[in-house]
């Protein structure tokens, strides 16, 4: 097993190096609160409508780039890396259960100065979503919620093998320690329908930030954290305008999830995609952009807050 290990080690990335590739002119970092830092975007419109685009376990907020560029004239995007993701690192307080991590989209907002903003999240990023409209509802206008986690009962969902290697005494051992490009490239490729869309340069960003220093220790002290199952009893309280996307192909999460959501939020509408996975905004990010414009513009215009 030590030769295994071994064999398969792979370091942590350089920290400076990272940034330089990966934020460039358009990454903005702010404190946590706690220590640690935020690395976040803001771009197109700034007189437009808000949306906070928050990615996935394991993701960052490059995942959005293809969303943005198809909605920057009509709206202001801000994208953030969550803790233990992307640039922004392990969190001050190592604590990664839900009201913090929507807690750190709260502060992204506070910090450019922004009341409220309609939370977009994928996967993960869906629960923080639906998580920050029970928590801080005053800083949620409207929710998209885009193959989102956290919903109770269904068809269940199974947890990929580092979920579950990370949650034994060895995996948590050596996992801080055993990145390879082949596993994360595997992990990806179950994550959407169509292959083809991640290219190389694709799999290896996500290679490298995830072994961004203090990412993958933070990784297992989230995937251990208590996911407070029961907040899902709450889930009839939201009210804010609420859109449902689906990829009908998703091997991550169920789509007979989405009717879970569906049924749950009301008022609600729901849309499914066929020949698509886990992650729509980079497998077809025109026709989620365009749904999402769509969707926001069905609203009555007083309640669309402009900056």
């Amino acid at each position: 097993m030590l030769i295994a290990v071994l064999s398969l080690y792979s370091s942590d990335t350089d920290r400076e190096e990272m940034i330089a590739k990966y934020g460039g002119d358009k990454a903005l970092f702010i404190d946590d609160g706690y220590g640690g830092r935020l690395h976040y975007r803001d771009e197109g419109n700034k007189n437009g409508p808000v949306l906070l685009l928050i990615h996935g376990s394991n993701s960052h907020l490059q995942t959005w780039e293809s969303v943005v560029t198809e909605l920057r004239d009509k709206y202001r995007l801000i994208s953030y890396d969550q803790p233990g993701h992307g640039l922004s690192g392990s969190a001050g307080n190592d604590d990664y259960r839900g009201d913090a991590m929507a807690a750190a989209g709260v502060r992204i907002l506070d910090a450019i100065g922004i009341d409220e903003a309609i939370w977009v999240g994928n996967s993960m990023g869906g629960w923080v979503s639906w998580r920050a409209a029970l928590s801080y509802p005053n800083r949620v206008s409207g929710l998209v919620l885009i193959d989102a986690s956290g919903a109770r009962g269904g068809k269940k969902v199974s947890p990929y093998i580092g979920a579950r290697l990370m949650q034994t005494a060895l995996g948590q051992a050596i996992l801080p320690y055993v990145s390879p490009r082949f596993l994360v490239k595997s992990s990806l490729s179950q994550s959407v329908f169509d292959a083809d869309v991640l290219n190389e340069d694709v799999i290896t960003r996500y290679w490298e930030l995830v072994r961004f220093p203090g990412n993958r220790k933070a990784t297992i002290k989230r995937v251990n954290a208590d996911r407070e199952i029961e907040k899902w009893d709450d889930i009839d309280n939201i009210t804010v305008p609420t859109l449902i996307i689906w990829g009908e192909e998703d091997a991550v999460i169920p789509v007979s999830h989405a009717d879970l959501f569906e049924k749950a939020i009301k008022g609600s509408k729901k849309i499914i995609y066929p020949n698509i996975g886990h992650l729509p905004m980079e497998e077809n990010p025109n026709i989620l952009a365009k749904d999402i414009d769509k969707f926001i513009k069905t609203w009555p215009e007083s309640s669309l807050f402009q900056y």
